[in-house]
Order: structure tokens, then C-alpha cells, then sequence
């Protein structure tokens, strides 16, 4: 007989490719317009804020010409900002602007409109027993220690995805 704890396990197992195939189907939605490291920018600077090129480079696990490529891409694209920064002269503050923020709210729309597609056609009952469920592995995540954590150390589970 299977624990339960191996019968959760097995069911987050059984709805990640349908998670995947949302997160899929709303980037080729937006495939023209946006590449997966433009988005990566945008998704790090709307749940951060502000920082530098360098701190951006860090976050996002590649080198400091890449990022600036990036980040000068979306500059000329208007979804995000380069401003001085007013603490060190030779550095300027990235930031996320209306368009950018418009963007990625459009996806996340996109992304909760195929999820509740499916949510809606769920016994009540189920659907609390989902919520609850999933805001406890939600906070177990965010509970635990660095050193334990899934994938890097504080506590991102895909570093490209943020």
C-alpha cells in the first residue's frame, strides 16, 4: 500500500507536465515580441525591484555581457529603464517600466485563465482540498533552510524560471 506521503508525491508528479504545458503555452504566446532570458529580466525585476546589471548577471547565473545584452534589448524594447544610480556614479539602476510590467501581467492572465479553465470544472470540495494542499508545499519551500533547499541555496527551485 502506498504512503501518503508517496501518493502526493506521485501527484505533483502527474500534474507537472500540465504546469509545464501552461508555462509553455504562454511563452510561445508571446514568442514574437519577448526571447525566455528577456523574460527572465522582466520576471526578476517585477519580483525584486530595482538592482544593477551585476546583481542581475548574479541572480540570473550568467556572465555580465549577457545580461547587457539582455537588459539592452529591453531598454530599446521600452520594458525596462536605465537610470544613474545616485549611490555610485558608474552604475545605473535597471527597473521595470509600465510597458514591461503590462507584459508580464498579460502572461500571468494567460497563465491563471488556462488554470482556472480547469479549476472551475473541479467539485468545490476539491478545490479547497487543492489550495490547501498546494499553500502547504508553497510554505514548506519557503520554510526551508538554505542548506536544504531545492536547487540553489536560496531556495529558488529553477534558477531560470526565478
Amino acid at each position: 500500500m502506498e504512503t501518503r506521503q508517496a501518493q502526493a508525491t506521485e501527484a505533483m508528479m502527474a500534474v507537472s507536465p500540465t504546469m509545464t504545458a501552461i508555462v509553455a503555452r504562454t511563452l510561445s504566446e508571446v514568442a514574437d515580441e519577448l526571447t525566455v532570458p528577456q523574460l527572465r529580466v522582466l520576471v526578476l525585476l517585477n519580483s525584486r525591484g530595482p538592482m544593477n546589471l551585476t546583481t542581475i548577471a548574479q541572480h540570473l547565473h550568467v556572465n555580465a555581457s549577457n545580461a547587457s545584452r539582455t537588459c539592452d534589448q529591453l531598454v530599446a524594447a521600452g520594458r525596462i529603464s536605465r537610470q544613474p544610480d545616485p549611490d555610485d556614479r558608474r552604475s545605473a539602476v535597471l527597473r521595470l517600466t509600465d510597458e514591461g510590467g503590462r507584459l508580464l501581467a498579460g502572461i500571468m492572465t494567460a497563465r491563471r485563465r488556462l488554470i482556472d479553465g480547469v479549476v472551475v470544472r473541479m467539485d468545490p470540495e476539491d478545490q479547497q482540498m487543492l489550495a490547501e494542499g498546494l499553500a502547504a508545499f508553497t510554505a514548506t519551500v519557503a520554510a526551508m533552510p538554505p542548506e536544504e533547499s531545492i536547487g540553489l541555496p536560496d531556495g529558488r527551485l529553477i534558477p531560470w524560471l526565478l
